[in-house]
């Protein structure tokens, strides 16, 4: 069995694909949570400000119901619908928001990502070796390390943020109620902006702890990737047999082209060039195939088969395999050679016609 150690390849890019399809990526949920609570510490005055005055509508509308001696079992509903209503109004724009920055936190992230595969149920999570493990994993200890930093900054930064003014908080009884909400707002909202500040930079820690630790989670063996990259080619056995067709194949195409050609030029035994050429037809003379060893083998034996000529030039042959691609014309230097083996072949079928008439 390979252990952790023996993990010293990076992940590939199937690897990952196949964990984001998944939903397994490296997210960090302080981070999350500390851009949606900056976002809200910024707009905190035009929330606050809301929230305020919403409240104190319903509050008016509530006690302007009670004290009017309009309560009844009649309308007692209406009021209590009405009151419903104001609650709603007043919680819907922050739980709105809420879910678009958590939205929008994890698309900064992750980017999008639709899979129900983390919904699915794991019975590995119930093993408690694996629970144990990661009770005391380097990222327990990480997280341990980070709640602890977030509770001291927050009480170190809420006792800075009060400290100097504890005196009037004391007092703001006196300083009356139409000016508490602007006292105690403009107390949270800088107490708010600094805490976030501060928890913004503490989850941007916490994201690269976590694209790290997610990197060497998915780092693999040397067999890992051996294993993936011979099922992304396929079974060795099945590839050999997909080769094995296509050169069959291709062997059955240039044969038929063989049987189709007017000479073979050899060189004698490790070059074979298949020539086609006919009047009104072709242009100019064109190489059907070409071969070298058991290739040019193959295409004199096909060509006896046939009964078409086969014709030795040593030099034209060298020529035209290294030169002229099989389903090429002939180029314009080489007429005069190919010229005079067609003019031989010519003579010789004139004089099979001859023998045979």
């Amino acid at each position: 069995m390979e252990d952790k150690h023996s993990k010293t390849e990076q992940a590939t890019p199937k690897r990952l694909s196949d964990s984001r399809k998944k939903g397994q990526v490296a997210k960090s949920k302080d981070f999350n949570s500390a851009l949606s609570f900056l976002a809200f510490a910024l707009l905190l005055g035009a929330l606050g400000q809301y929230f305020f005055t919403s409240s104190m509508d319903m509050l008016k509308s509530s006690l302007t119901a009670g004290s009017g001696g309009n309560l009844s079992p009649g309308n007692a509903g209406e009021i209590l619908a009405g009151s419903v209503e104001s609650i709603l109004r007043i919680f819907i724009p922050f739980g709105l928001l809420a879910v678009v920055l958590g939205v929008a936190t994890n698309l900064v992230q992750t980017g999008f990502i639709l899979t129900l595969e983390p919904l699915k149920p794991d019975f590995k999570r119930l093993n408690p070796i694996e629970g144990f493990k990661n009770i005391f994993s380097s990222r327990s200890a990480f997280s341990l390390g980070i709640n602890l930093m977030k509770l001291a900054a927050v009480t170190y930064i809420t006792y800075c943020g009060i400290k100097g003014i504890i005196l009037q908080i004391i007092n703001s009884g006196q300083i009356g109620i139409e000016n508490l909400y602007a006292f105690f707002g403009g107390i949270v909202k800088t107490l708010s902006i600094n805490l976030a500040l501060l928890m913004t930079v503490i989850g941007v820690i916490d994201f690269i702890f976590q694209k790290r630790d997610f990197k060497k989670r998915m780092m693999m063996t040397k067999q890992e990737v051996k294993e993936e990259y011979r099922q992304m080619e396929g079974d060795p056995k099945i590839k050999a047999a997909r080769q094995q067709r296509q050169r069959q194949l291709s062997m059955s195409r240039t044969m038929q082209n063989v049987g189709e050609s007017t000479v073979v030029i050899t060189n004698p035994t490790h070059i074979a060039i298949a020539l086609r050429y006919r009047q009104g037809e072709d242009q100019a003379p064109v190489v059907m195939a070409k071969g070298l060893d058991f290739m040019a083998k193959k295409i004199r034996e096909k060509a006896a088969e046939n009964g078409i000529p086969v014709i030795e030039n040593k030099p034209l042959a060298r020529a035209m395999y290294h030169n002229v691609e099989a389903g090429s014309l002939v180029p314009v230097e080489l007429y005069q050679a190919v010229a005079e083996v067609l003019a031989l072949v010519y003579q010789m079928e004139k004089k099979n016609k001859r023998t045979f008439s």
